[in-house]
């Protein structure tokens, strides 16, 4: 008898070595570079980057020259000068000549296609917080921009991409 069991875990032992592994690594050939990690076969990409292998950086979409308006409670003021935005970082954008004035403010990428700014202060002291998004080479958002003497207007942006 127990000869017997010494040949059946011997077998087994065996048949385990050899088997094939049932469990595959779905990770194995995907590919998420430096900016993602693989689950379940699946890139996740990190903050600031999406794409099938995480190569896409957020702050790309926004990059360009816009014309447009900001409609505030001061009235409507027309871009006669594009604001351009140039990327700073995957997810850090410059806008030039934002809301009109000849000046820049830094704003976050948020997400894919927001941008994001509270009390970003550009370099003439005026302060601004809100929101963008971009749809189709438009950009729309809303605002509040703080003077040096503390007065306010709220506005919307609607700028088209040249």
């Amino acid at each position: 008898m127990n000869k017997n069991r010494f040949y059946l875990l011997a077998l087994l032992g065996i048949l385990m070595a050899f088997a094939p592994a049932c469990n595959t690594d779905p990770c194995k050939d995907v590919n998420c570079g430096a900016n993602g990690t693989c689950l379940d076969g699946t890139c996740v990409c990190d903050a600031g980057y999406e794409g099938a292998s995480c190569e896409t950086e957020w702050a790309d979409k926004f990059v360009g020259s816009y014309l447009g308006r900001d409609i505030c409670k001061s009235g409507t003021y027309n871009l006669t000068k594009p604001a351009v935005i140039s990327k700073r970082s995957a997810k850090e954008v410059r806008i030039s000549n934002f809301g009109g004035f000849d000046s820049f403010l830094d704003t976050d990428v948020t997400k894919s296609d927001e941008l994001s700014f509270t009390n970003k202060t550009d370099p003439a002291g005026r302060r601004f917080t809100g929101t963008a998004k971009i749809s189709n080479k438009r950009l729309t958002g809303s605002y509040i921009v703080t003077y040096s003497d503390n007065t306010r207007d709220t506005c919307t942006c609607e700028y088209n991409k040249q």
